[in-house]
């Protein structure tokens, strides 16, 4: 996971470590352009985008086209901006059992089934809808 949001490391070691969300492709493909002098024929590539839209995977393509790569992007690796929720994680032990709690709980469950998806009405999900 990432490093980047926790306060006690330094800046300088959370700009040594960074996932491959947080990587600024440009470089990766500056880098691939850079190697291409050394390879026979073509490299087989990642690009990995967040809230990929067609416009970002063009200027993402033309720019590597313009850095001379033979193939600009083998492989596009795309993250929704916003994470999914996760329904099958293991409860936390220990949760409130009081009166107020289960409540919260049964409350938490009723707003997670009104946003389930819903076969009617495609259009507003996030994963059914175009």
């Amino acid at each position: 996971g990432s490093i980047q949001g926790i306060e006690g490391i330094p800046d300088h070691i959370k700009a040594l470590y960074k996932t491959t969300w947080e990587i600024k492709q440009r470089h990766v493909l500056d880098m691939a352009a850079d190697r291409g002098a050394y390879v026979d024929q073509s490299q087989s590539m990642n690009i990995h985008m967040v809230d990929a839209n067609p416009a970002k995977v063009t200027s993402m393509h033309f720019y590597g086209w313009k850095q001379g790569l033979k193939t600009g992007m083998y492989y596009l690796r795309t993250k929704a901006a916003a994470d999914a929720i996760q329904f099958t994680v293991e409860a936390k032990k220990g949760q409130d059992q009081t009166v107020g709690g289960l409540a919260d709980r049964a409350e938490e469950i009723s707003s997670l089934e009104a946003i389930a998806c819903s076969l009617d009405t495609p259009d507003d999900c996030l994963s059914c809808g175009s």
